[in-house]
């Protein structure tokens, strides 16, 4: 599944070539992907493309609705225009062959000739059609992202002073913080010196604020790269982002610590690997 970094820039590279192009068709394959009623996107023109959380969410002019997608593990979104073609989301060879595929799920014509394809080869994915008022009341109940104003110091040392749980484990909770998965877990605690196995409520003062800005430097960083090419991810343009070359820890069992030399070790925490130094991550 992609991070918050892969969202916003697969978001920021489909707002590109979508906004402002009209719906001239949409072809609903799969009728558990998709929930609303498609007709109604037919002569809408598309506003934009923003991210909220690991969500799609198109905006369109003059209409009170938006078109959302959740990617999940293997979702991929496909603009095809003639022999161009941007993509993001699961790299598989659909990506560069012959569309619609056994795993394309919904279609959307535009008004330039292009079309928009939601492929999907595990089904978990999903397109909705959501009222401006059914958007804010779902957005409402989301955490603060953590690139957002709402994402605070106090707001942080809160969640984590109220949990017994390892600290890696609260900060990929979805329903504490918006975006953190397991890279940027990882990387986070190793910014910060800590040991992604130490009790939440545990941390220091000083901890917890040195985590707080970790997450935010290394989600900042994962958005500067354009994502990492880790994990099945590409982003819009068909191409893996360059987050990964930077990874400080994730990924690097068994290399050596760039801080003290110390080798970087595997292991499971929630069923998810984690990787840590044994030498700086106290």
């Amino acid at each position: 599944m992609p991070e918050l970094p892969e969202v916003e820039t697969i978001s920021k590279q489909l707002d590109g070539v979508l906004s402002g192009r009209k719906i001239t068709k949409v072809e609903v394959l799969r009728s558990k992907s998709f929930s609303g009623n498609s007709s109604d996107l037919v002569g809408k023109t598309i506003g934009g493309v923003t991210r909220r959380s690991k969500m799609l969410a198109v905006t369109f002019r003059n209409w009170d609705r938006l078109l959302v997608v959740h990617l999940k593990m293997t979702g991929q979104l496909i603009y095809l225009s003639g022999s161009h073609r941007v993509v993001g989301g699961h790299p598989t060879p659909d990506w560069v062959n012959e569309l619609p595929s056994k795993h394309t799920r919904v279609i959307v014509d535009l008004d330039n000739g292009a079309k928009l394809f939601f492929n999907d080869l595990r089904v978990f994915g999903w397109v909705r059609v959501f009222s401006k008022e059914a958007w804010a009341k779902l957005t409402g109940r989301l955490p603060p992202d953590v690139t957002s104003r709402e994402f605070t110091l106090d707001y942080f040392a809160k969640v984590l002073g109220k949990s017994g749980r390892a600290v890696k484990l609260v900060l990929m909770d979805q329903d504490k913080f918006g975006g953190v998965g397991n890279i940027y877990a990882n990387d986070a605690l190793y910014l910060a010196k800590l040991d992604p196995r130490r009790k939440a409520k545990e941390l220091s003062g000083k901890e917890t604020k040195e985590l707080f800005q970790a997450v935010k430097d290394v989600i900042g960083l994962g958005i500067k790269y354009g994502g990492a090419s880790v994990d099945k991810y590409v982003d819009a343009a068909g191409v893996g982002g360059k987050y990964q070359e930077h990874f400080l820890v994730y990924g690097r069992a068994g290399a050596k610590c760039k801080r003290d030399g110390e080798t970087i070790k595997k292991i499971k925490i929630g069923a998810r690997g984690t990787y840590y130094c044994p030498g700086c991550q106290k």
